[in-house]
This record gives structure tokens, C-alpha cells and sequence, in this order.
């Protein structure tokens, strides 16, 4: 009996269900399983996610952000990050359960079990990275980093789509032509694909989600076009200032697909592309955001058109800026195809 789909021909937001699919994608890396939608603790988890990222952009972070001293005080971070102490208490709850059905003599599940079995070796050795504390970390991490930067540039997809029309309807074009109704999409299909990645990667730039990028530290003097710059200075990267580079883009401040195709209508990544940051500290996730961005995408547009609401007013593609920088709240409408 087929499922009711209530949603469907309905305006909704897709904020949701877009955190609830990308948080299960990183759920089978680190544990090897999914949750289901309902499922109690996977709720709370993602609203422990989003209440942790909302504690990332207030007022008092910024402070601590400022005078890190105050970090030593007992008690200060636990009353400035109450969502995050949260968080990584139910994780913990998820890791002890994990290694309790841990069977050593069988290959690894997932990323905590190989995490894991690099733990047990390195006992003994102070100098090794491999340790419950750094687990915990990584899988945190992951949750939170991964999960919601994902989700959130998948918004931004779906939103572009219902304010241009025309550029979804190339996207299903491709799709159908490569891909057709029959099958899944593959990452192999990327190469055929050229106006669809030029979308995904106009819509990272567009979306521009981190714009100050992840805060970093240098671990030594160093001189940048004659700037010293000091071992332990925190350094901010400006990744709008390349993103939206007048002197580079066209229309930096449109979304215009058309940025990375050449005349021939062929893919061309620009050098000026760097939503993942820069340099060796770059965005480790970073491979697996591309894959889950294209899947998703592709899948999603294969499946249903999207559109605006009858009768509600056109959304605005200025977005809220926070720890992240997220499309206005907006509904759309999903229609099988």
C-alpha cells in the first residue's frame, strides 16, 4: 500500500526534511546506520545541532571569541553553550552504545569503528591524535559542521529554483537526457552534466553561506607580501571578497549559472570558486559535501518540480545572516514529474 503524501501539491518549508536526509547521511558514516524521521533521539539530536549553531552566533561567543582567557573560568562555557554540552552528552550516549556492539575480530563499520580500532593502537603513545577525546570531536564535527552547512546550501538550491524557472527546467532537461527516469543518478554523471554543475556551484557562490569562513591560527611567524604576521594570530578569511569579486565575476551579485560555463557551454571551475576556504586547513568534509550537494540535487529535481505558492508572495534570495548566512524562511510547492 503506497504511503499517503500529504506534502505534495502543498506548500511547505524544506528546511526540515532537508537536515532530517543529509543528518542520516552522516549517521551512516559515523555509526553505519539511518534513523528514522520519528525516531525520538534523532529529533533531538538535529534540534540540539540547531540550537548549538544558533549559540554560535550570539553575543557572548563573540566575546569569549575576543578574550578567550575567560574560557579558563569554571563553569563559563557550559552557561554560554548549554545547547552544545547537550549535544555532545547525547553523542556520548550514541558512541558508548556503538562500541558496545563493536566486534573487533570483523572489519569496521564505519568511520567511529576505524576511528576506533586506531585508538587501541596507539595506546601507550602520547603523541598519537587517535584518542576518545578527538573521536568524540570528529563525529561532533561532523553532525554539526556536516550536516547543516549541506543543508542549508540545499535550501538555497531549492529556493533558486522556484525564483528561476527557467534555469530548473534546463537542470530536468539534463537530467533527462542523461540520466532519465529509470535510474538513480551517479556521481559519474557529472562529466555529461555541465549546466547542472555549473547550477550547484553558482548556487555555493550565490548562496555564499560562510562568508568570514572558519576562524584559523597561525602556528608560526610568517610574512605575507611584507606583513609579519605573529605565530598564534587569529586570522579571519573575507571569502566574499573573492566570491563576489567584481573584477572576476560578471554578475557577482546575480545567480548566472552561466559563470562557470565557457562559450561552448562546457563546465569551467574558477579559480575564484572557494566556498570550502583555502589552503591546507580547508573544509575537510569537503568531498563528501560536493557528492551529497549533486545527489541530493540531481534526485530532487529528477523526482518533482518545485515552484512558488499559489497566492503567496515571491520569496526574497537575500539571506539572514547568522554563524551561517541562510535563505529568508520561504515555502515552496513539489509536484511529481
Amino acid at each position: 500500500m503506497t504511503r499517503p503524501r500529504p506534502l505534495l501539491g502543498r506548500p511547505f518549508s524544506p528546511d526540515d526534511l532537508l537536515n532530517k536526509a543529509v543528518s542520516n547521511v552522516i549517521a551512516s558514516l559515523t555509526f553505519g546506520r539511518r534513523f528514522e524521521y520519528k525516531d525520538s533521539r534523532f529529533l533531538k539530536l538535529l534540534d540540539l545541532t540547531e540550537e548549538g549553531v544558533k549559540e554560535e552566533s550570539g553575543f557572548l561567543r563573540q566575546v569569549l571569541e575576543a578574550i578567550p582567557v575567560l574560557l579558563h573560568i569554571p563553569g563559563v562555557a557550559a552557561k554560554v553553550f548549554p545547547g552544545q554540552g547537550a549535544f555532545m552528552a547525547q553523542l556520548d550516549e550514541l558512541l558508548a552504545e556503538h562500541r558496545m556492539t563493536r566486534d573487533p575480530t570483523q572489519p569496521p563499520r564505519d568511520l567511529t569503528d576505524a576511528f576506533q580500532d586506531e585508538v587501541e593502537k596507539a595506546k601507550g603513545n602520547p603523541e598519537s591524535s587517535f584518542n576518545d577525546d578527538n573521536l568524540r570531536l570528529v563525529v561532533a564535527d561532523l553532525f554539526s559542521a556536516g550536516m547543516v552547512t549541506t543543508s542549508t546550501t540545499l535550501a538555497w538550491a531549492l529556493l533558486l529554483m522556484i525564483l528561476h524557472p527557467d534555469v530548473q527546467r534546463r537542470v530536468q532537461q539534463e537530467i533527462d537526457e542523461v540520466i532519465g527516469q529509470a535510474r538513480r543518478p551517479e556521481m559519474g554523471d557529472q562529466a555529461c552534466m555541465p549546466f547542472t554543475m555549473a547550477v550547484v556551484h553558482e548556487v555555493q557562490r550565490f548562496g555564499d553561506i560562510i562568508p568570514l569562513g572558519v576562524a584559523h591560527m597561525t602556528s608560526r611567524d610568517i610574512e605575507v607580501q611584507g606583513f609579519l604576521i605573529p605565530k598564534g594570530t587569529t586570522l579571519i578569511t573575507n571569502l566574499s571578497s573573492v566570491l563576489k569579486d567584481e573584477t572576476i565575476w560578471k554578475k557577482p551579485f546575480r545567480f548566472h549559472p552561466e559563470h562557470f560555463l565557457d562559450a561552448q557551454g562546457r563546465f569551467v571551475k574558477q579559480e575564484a570558486f572557494m566556498p570550502f576556504s583555502a589552503g591546507r586547513r580547508s573544509c575537510l568534509g569537503e568531498p563528501l559535501a560536493r557528492m551529497e550537494l549533486f545527489l541530493f540535487f540531481t534526485c530532487l529535481l529528477q523526482r518533482f518540480s518545485f515552484s512558488v505558492p499559489a497566492g503567496q508572495p515571491r520569496p526574497s534570495d537575500h539571506g539572514v545572516f547568522g554563524f551561517l548566512v541562510t535563505p529568508s524562511p520561504y515555502q515552496l510547492c513539489a509536484e511529481p514529474r
